[in-house]
C-alpha cells in the first residue's frame, strides 16, 4: 500500500506543477510588490517549481528534497508492512545509523502482542537492514530507547510478557548489531516499570524509569480515577558495558505523569524530569521540571534543583561535554505554544533561561500555517548535538505535521521546517546528528497505517 500512494503521490504532484507552473509564477511576481519575499528556484529539466517555504516537492533526478532552501533525502518508509509500527526512536554514531521501533505481529493492532524491532544502516542511512525482532516474546514489547557508542549498541524497552506488571528489559550487542545478548529484566519488582530511558559514555550504560504502585480501593474499574497513586524515578547504572548494573536507586519519589531523562558525559550523569503532581504536594514544591546530576558515575547524586514551576512539559536533554541544553514543549493532555529551553555551560551547576524557540515572521503563504509553532509536543534534541530540535505540531484537527529548527539564543529568530508536510498524522519524531547529518525518523498514518518514515539532511551553517 506504501509504495502505491508513494507512486501516485509524485504523479500529482508532476501534474499539478505542470498545469499550475504559470498561476504560481504570477502569484510570486504578484506577491513581490508587497513584503512578503519568498526565495525561489525552478527546475528547469522536469519543469517543477520549488519554494524555499514549507512545501515539500521531491526532486526524483536525485531522489533529493529541498526544504526551506536546505536539501533533505527523499523520504523512506523503513517498516512499509500492513502492521503498526509506532514509537520510532534514532541513533547514529559515524557512518552508522540505527532504528528502532515496536509493531504489532499480527494485522490486528488490538492484540496485545507487540515486538521490538531494529534496523540498522552502515552507509550514512542510503540504505538500511534487514528488521531484527530484539524482544520476541508473547506479551507487549514497547516504547523502545537505545543509546550506541562505537559498535556498541544498548536498547531497552518495557515488557510485560514474564508477569502481571510492566517491567524494563535490557539488551546489548557489541558487534554492531551481528548479535545480541541475553534480555536482563532491571526493574525486577511489583510495580509498573515504565518511561524509560538509556545514555551510555564509554564503558558506562545508564537506564532511569518511573515506577507506578497502584493501590485500588475498589474492584470498580470505572474508579480508576479514584486510585491511591505513588510513583518514583528509578536509576541503575552500569560501568562494564551492562554486564552487569549496580543497585537501584531512587531518583525521587511523590511523582506522577512523570518522563524521566538521562544522558551522560564521562564521569557526568544528568537526569531530568517533569512532575504533574500538585495536589498531593503541599506548596506545590513538586510540581515543575527538575534536575539532578552525578558526578561519580552515577553512584551518588546531588540534591535535586527545579528549573522552571510553568510552562513545562516532557523534556529532553543534550550534551556536549560541559554544555547542558534541556528543551521541552508540551503534554498529550497540557498544550504549550512556545519551545522553551535552559542552558548550562558548567555541568549543570547553573543554568541559563528559560528561553523560547522564535520563527522568523513572513507574510502567510497558501500553506503558511505550517511555518508557526502552535502546540508542538513530543520535542526531541540529539543526545550529544543540540543545534538542532524536532517536535510534532497542530495543523489542523486532520493533519499533525513533524517540524525540524535550530536551538538560539532567544533574541535570535529561526526558520522552521515542516518535514513530513502530509495531509495526515505525523508523530513521535526522533532525531540524530552525526559527521553533519541530521537524522529524523516519525510515525506516520498517511501511508494507511501506522508506519516509521525516515529522511536525512546536511547540517547547513547558513541555516538563518
Amino acid at each position: 500500500m506504501g509504495k502505491q500512494i508513494s507512486i501516485f503521490h509524485n504523479l500529482y504532484l508532476k501534474n499539478m506543477h505542470e498545469s499550475k507552473f504559470i498561476l504560481f509564477t504570477f502569484l510570486i511576481l504578484i506577491s513581490s510588490l508587497f513584503y512578503f519575499n519568498e526565495s525561489f528556484a525552478i527546475n528547469e529539466n522536469n519543469k517543477k517549481l520549488i519554494l524555499n517555504g514549507s512545501s515539500r516537492l521531491f526532486d526524483n533526478d536525485n531522489n533529493n528534497t529541498l526544504v526551506s532552501g536546505h536539501i533533505f533525502s527523499k523520504i523512506t518508509n523503513i517498516t512499509n508492512n500492513n502492521y503498526d509500527s509506532v514509537y520510532g526512536q534514532i541513533a547514529a554514531i559515524d557512518n552508522k545509523v540505527y532504528v528502532v521501533w515496536q509493531e504489532s505481529v499480527t494485522d490486528n493492532s488490538n492484540e496485545k502482542n507487540y515486538e521490538v524491532y531494529l534496523k540498522k544502516s552502515e552507509d550514512q542511512g542510503n540504505t538500511f537492514s534487514k528488521a531484527i525482532n530484539l524482544s520476541n516474546n508473547s506479551g507487549f514489547s514497547e516504547h523502545p530507547q537505545i543509546a550506541v557508542s562505537k559498535n556498541e549498541i544498548f536498547i531497552v524497552w518495557a515488557d510485560n510478557t514474564n508477569s502481571n506488571n510492566t517491567e524494563i528489559m535490557f539488551t546489548k550487542s557489541l558487534d554492531n548489531g551481528t548479535t545480541f545478548g541475553k534480555i536482563k529484566n532491571l526493574s525486577n519488582n511489583s510495580k509498573d516499570s515504565n518511561n524509560q530511558e538509556i545514555s551510555v559514555s564509554d564503558q558506562n550504560v545508564y537506564v532511569v524509569w518511573q515506577d507506578i504502585d497502584k493501590t485500588d480501593s475498589s474492584s470498580n474499574k470505572k474508579n480508576l480515577k479514584d486510585k491511591e497513586i505513588s510513583s518514583s524515578i528509578s536509576f541503575r547504572g552500569s560501568t562494564d558495558k551492562g554486564n552487569t548494573f549496580n543497585d537501584e536507586i531512587e531518583i525521587t519519589n511523590n511523582t506522577y505523569d512523570s518522563y524521566p531523562k538521562v544522558n551522560s558525559f564521562k564521569n557526568y550523569v544528568y537526569v531530568v524530569w517533569n512532575s504533574e503532581n500538585k495536589s498531593s504536594s503541599k506548596g506545590y514544591t513538586n510540581t515543575g521540571l527538575f534536575f539532578i546530576k552525578s558526578s561519580d558515575y552515577g553512584k551518588n547524586f546531588d540534591n535535586s534543583i527545579r528549573l522552571v514551576n510553568d510552562n513545562f512539559g516532557e523534556s529532553q536533554i543534550s550534551v556536549v561535554k560541559d554544555e547542558l541544553v534541556i528543551v521541552w514543549g508540551g503534554l498529550h493532555s497540557k498544550n504549550i505554544n512556545n519551545i522553551y529551553f535552559v542552558q548550562s555551560e558548567d555541568n549543570g551547576v547553573t543554568f541559563k533561561g528559560p528561553s523560547i524557540i522564535l520563527q522568523k515572521d513572513t507574510k502567510p503563504n497558501y500553506n503558511s500555517y505550517s511555518d508557526r509553532i502552535n502546540n508542538p509536543s513530543n520535542v526531541e534534541i540529539a543526545n550529544h548535538d543540540h543545534s538542532y530540535a524536532v517536535w510534532q505540531d497542530i495543523i489542523s484537527q486532520e493533519n499533525q505535521d513533524i517540524f525540524l529548527g535550530n536551538i538560539k539564543n532567544s533574541s535570535q529568530s529561526i526558520k522552521i521546517i515542516n518535514l513530513s508536510n502530509n495531509s495526515g498524522i505525523s508523530e513521535c519524531p526522533s532525531i540524530a546528528i552525526s559527521n553533519n547529518n541530521i537524522y529524523v525518523i516519525w510515525e506516520d498514518f498517511t501511508p494507511g497505517n501506522h508506519e516509521i518514515l525516515f529522511t536525512k539532511g546536511a547540517l547547513n551553517s547558513n541555516y538563518n
